[in-house]
């Protein structure tokens, strides 16, 4: 791997466990919904990312490539509350970042380690 693909890949796993590490910590600890939501949204959340960590870590160019796809879904979601007041507003803006950090991540390092 070149320079770039790795930079790339290591964008994409930054991103990836960020927004892992980000919707855990909303959906448990900084503002979490009703008692009896916090499981379900958990694995709405998590689980699609969880999905992809195997082939994230090993570079598998088709993993990254369905992730940057599914990273989209993270961008709306984020998108859908950056107007929300408080802390709320903050942690959708860090969703988008890291949701778009993911994308970018993904798709260089698909298109520079195509053969």
């Amino acid at each position: 791997m070149s320079n770039p693909a790795i930079a790339a890949h290591r964008a994409a796993i930054a991103g990836h466990f960020g927004l892992m590490a980000l919707l855990m910590s909303w959906l448990t600890w900084l503002a979490p919904p009703d008692t009896g939501l916090v499981a379900p949204l958990l694995l709405l959340g998590v689980g699609p990312l969880a999905l992809g960590v195997r082939g994230i870590l090993h570079g598998r160019p088709y993993t990254c490539a369905w992730t940057s796809l599914l990273s989209m879904a993270y961008f709306i979601h984020g998108a859908t509350f950056i107007n929300e007041p408080g802390l709320i507003r903050w942690l959708a803006a860090l969703e988008i970042a890291l949701s778009l950090l993911l994308f970018v991540g993904c798709v260089l390092y698909v298109r520079l380690t195509r053969a």
